[in-house]
């Protein structure tokens, strides 16, 4: 699950490598790290993407019936008869119902060295029912330059890489992030050649912030679907910000996708 990138101080969050993934109902009860617990219906979007046996692995958000959004570093060299989408619930181990995956379609212009166009899109077999606790989010229609108050959630670990063997929560978590300018975001990683203008930097308080399993899982705004969780600084939760690839730079590529079928 963890894929360290060619640069060295990034951390691709669903992907771990070094760590076993933790099968659904065993967990030690903690958070996102530094978050909250979200109530049933909060982000009804959410989904828990599954390998076998039943293992989460990353995040990823509904945009229509059929339709997740997700990150390609989670979703590449998957064959479509070993994904499952769990939607519906914000307890990983119950409450959530299934749904087989068709299709899976990687950004073609992914790079997994610079993790540039981490985006990807999975159609399910069969349309997803709503409900109060399963909804579609809307994609960003604008394209965000800064901002306060935007959430990210996610059942990724609650604790850092350095701390010991990864604690992963069944209920969702969820906190409040604030987004930052490009000049800012670049301006955390002089020298860096991964900060593309495809992208949005999250910062949060020193030791809250999303890790691994928290891949694929959105960062909202005003109740619309801005950003993919792509790479953190490891060990996670440090004072370095979070990067989201931006959904708004895609929004041509996604109805590209989504309405050829």
């Amino acid at each position: 699950m963890i894929r360290v990138t060619a640069y060295t101080f990034a951390l691709l969050i669903g992907l771990v490598a070094a760590n076993p993934a933790v099968p659904v109902g065993r967990s030690n009860g903690g958070r996102i790290v530094g978050g909250y617990d979200a109530v049933e219906g909060q982000f009804p979007h959410q989904v828990s993407l599954r390998r076998p046996p039943n293992f989460h692995f990353c995040g990823g958000s509904i945009i229509g019936p059929r339709w997740i959004i997700s990150a390609t570093h989670c979703t590449i060299g998957m064959d479509p008869a070993n994904l499952n989408v769990y939607v519906g619930s914000t307890k990983l181990a119950s409450g959530g119902v299934y749904y087989r995956t068709m299709r899976i379609v990687n950004h073609p212009l992914y790079d997994a060295g610079t993790v540039e166009n981490d985006i990807s899109l999975i159609q399910t077999v069969q349309p997803i029912v709503f409900n109060e606790y399963t909804q579609p989010i809307g994609l960003a229609s604008t394209n965000l330059i800064s901002a306060t108050g935007a959430i990210i959630s996610g059942w990724g670990r609650s604790n850092t890489m350095d701390s010991g063997a990864a604690e992963v929560p069944n209920n969702l978590q969820y906190m409040t992030v604030n987004i930052l300018t490009m000049d800012e975001c670049r301006a955390e990683r002089p020298g860096s050649g991964n900060i593309f203008d495809s992208v949005v930097c999250v910062s949060s308080p020193f030791g809250q912030g999303a890790c691994s399993g928290d891949s694929g899982g959105p960062l909202t705004y005003d109740g619309m679907l801005h950003g993919i969780a792509s790479f953190v600084r490891v060990p996670c939760a440090t004072d370095v910000s979070d990067v989201y690839e931006r959904v708004y730079s895609h929004l041509s590529w996604i109805a590209s996708v989504t309405l050829w079928v």
